[in-house]
């Protein structure tokens, strides 16, 4: 771990700081580049990443605290200074930002397919560099390994799971899929947000099951307080699937013969 990027006339500059800033201005140039390729006013694009930015620093922290409750019981102001207890939550950040972007979408009347789609190359992307600041800081913290067997891939025995790694390889190889998705979907016409919506489902799934090797907090039912959300947003992320995909055009007439089909099996009046 090297937390500590470098000091100036004894400041420090932490490295999750710098690369969490890095993250978010190459999460604004992608986002800003891909929604005005669409056709978005650049306005309406700034609206979007400022104010969800706000939110989510603000949801991000606020899920932090009510998940650590023990580091801030001596003393309530330490809420508000990052620099006395740093610490903010991944998941509450993304639920605040897309929160917000949903709401904010259907005010401006963008749409929020495009929003979705753009959505799916430009996170990745910064969550790829901001993960390499949390394995620079050491804010995630792996189980360690259960198996004697581990002794043959890491040395010795004691050794935590790696989960930025983790982390950083799922994103990258949810990058490329997002790419060969764009790909298929401009050559077979998908409707716009089917992109997006794939993103999600993908990514629930995997990061789903990176929390089990987790150092975690508080568990409910034997999940995790993350599990619990990305559970929310692989349904969530299903049900739009079934209604971009075209789900619900199939399944009506399909629906529609199976009900008539039991329903002439009944006398159409009483004999």
């Amino acid at each position: 771990m090297h937390p500590i990027l470098f000091s100036i006339a004894g400041v420090s500059v932490f490295s999750l700081s710098v690369f969490l800033v890095i993250a978010w201005l190459v999460f604004s140039f992608v986002f800003w580049k891909l929604l005005r390729n669409m056709g978005v006013a650049e306005q309406r694009i700034f609206d979007l990443t400022f104010y969800s930015t706000i939110v989510s620093l603000i949801s991000a922290r606020v899920v932090f605290v009510l998940l650590n409750p023990a580091l801030f019981s001596d003393n309530f102001l330490k809420v508000a200074a990052f620099w006395v207890q740093p610490g903010l939550s991944m998941y509450g950040g993304l639920v605040g930002a897309m929160g917000t972007i949903v709401y904010l979408s259907r005010q401006y009347k963008v749409r929020l397919a495009y929003v979705l789609d753009a959505w799916a190359v430009a996170f990745p992307l910064a969550l790829i560099i901001g993960e390499i600041g949390s394995l620079l800081d050491g804010t995630e913290v792996g189980k360690l390994f259960a198996s004697p067997w581990s002794i043959l891939y890491i040395g010795h025995v004691g050794k935590r799971h790696p989960v930025q790694m983790y982390e950083i390889m799922v994103l990258v190889l949810l990058l490329v899929i997002m790419f060969i998705f764009q790909k298929k979907a401009e050559i077979g016409k998908w409707p716009f947000g089917l992109v997006g919506v794939w993103f999600f489902l993908l990514f629930s799934i995997f990061m789903f099951i990176i929390e089990f090797v987790k150092e975690t907090g508080s568990t409910f039912l034997r999940l995790n307080i993350n599990q619990w959300i990305l559970i929310a947003i692989f349904a969530e992320s299903l049900g739009a699937l079934y209604v971009r995909g075209g789900g619900r055009e199939k399944f009506r007439p399909m629906a529609r013969r199976v009900i008539g089909a039991i329903y002439a099996k009944f006398p159409k009046q009483h004999a």
